[in-house]
């Protein structure tokens, strides 16, 4: 499954809009207003709650939770290194490696590929192109993937 999400620009608040590759618009995101580090809520068309992403602010290093529908389903955490981006996904065992200069990342189980990533160069606001080769993985990969902006990409990172 390819997803593309983009990024609006000129907001006070974080907010994406999420299109299949027919272009139609599936899902919105949106940060809220006022709040204590970043908090989303990722919702459908008919703007159901499908997903959250919250930040924890008592940690060293970028820290935030995703739930889906309510429950808790892991946590990304930024791993210390200097060259290359690396996160850890607790609960789940995933990784995701990257390469920040030329804005790809994967999201791996340990065996399996379960995102790719490709952040579009000189686009209006930024814009990401998802591969998910796991239809049932497309809302976890699609918080996954705006954790990776905000972390990396937001306030000058």
């Amino acid at each position: 499954m390819d997803l593309y999400m983009k990024e609006r620009i000129f907001s006070f608040k974080d907010q994406f809009k999420v299109y299949d590759q027919n272009e139609n618009e599936v899902y919105r995101v949106e940060g809220s207003f006022f709040s204590f580090g970043d908090q989303l809520q990722i919702t459908d068309m008919d703007g159901n709650p499908i997903a959250e992403i919250d930040q924890k602010l008592m940690s060293f290093l970028p820290r935030y939770e995703i739930s889906i529908n309510g429950e808790t389903v892991c946590e990304m955490t930024k791993k210390l290194t200097f060259f290359k981006p690396k996160f850890e996904i607790s609960k789940l065992d995933w990784t995701i490696d990257g390469d920040l200069w030329n804005q790809d990342f994967q999201v791996t189980d340990g065996k399996d590929t379960r995102m790719s990533v490709s952040k579009k160069w000189l686009s209006w606001g930024d814009s990401y192109h998802l591969q998910i080769p796991n239809e049932e993985d497309h809302v976890l990969c699609l918080a996954i993937a705006i954790v990776l902006d905000m972390v990396l990409f937001e306030d000058g990172n």
